[in-house]
């Protein structure tokens, strides 16, 4: 059975982690086509003032690659880095006010697909979907 919920984790994850996907989101969106600006987005927006060294880590990406990669995003308007108000020495980032409307357009993408594929399933069935994703990610959230 484990093997069967990670297997189905893994295509669940590679589906969100395929680049094609990415561009038709950020195409729909009228977004700048970058590889790297979805997954930066999404994740600020989700977690207002996330440390840049806890975005490195999320992203897969080393502190120094990441960095320059909120550099380039902070120059185009999307992001704002500050000091964190607990350790000056250590940088947050949000999304500026055109960040925060290049993820809601993604929002509304991405929830758009969703509705589409959910579309035939029965609204019970969603709801037990839901409840096991989430159920899913608090026990994942536990590991580390």
């Amino acid at each position: 059975m484990e093997n069967e919920i990670f297997t189905a984790l893994l295509q669940i994850v590679t589906f969100f982690n395929q680049p094609a996907n990415d561009e038709h989101i950020l195409a729909a969106a009228n977004a700048p086509r970058d590889p790297n600006l979805l997954p930066i987005i999404v994740r600020v927006g989700l977690q207002p003032h996330v440390r840049v060294g806890e975005l490195a880590s999320q992203l897969g990406k080393t502190h120094s690659s990441t960095s320059r990669q909120l550099t380039k995003f902070e120059k185009q308007g999307l992001i704002q880095t500050e000091a964190a108000a607990d350790d000056r020495r250590a940088r947050t980032v949000i999304l500026t006010a055109t960040g925060q409307s290049l993820y809601d357009r993604i929002t509304a993408v991405r929830a758009a697909k969703i509705h589409a594929v959910l579309a035939n399933v029965p609204s019970d069935q969603q709801t037990v979907m839901l409840r096991s994703l989430q159920q899913i990610a608090e026990l994942l959230a536990q590991v580390n």
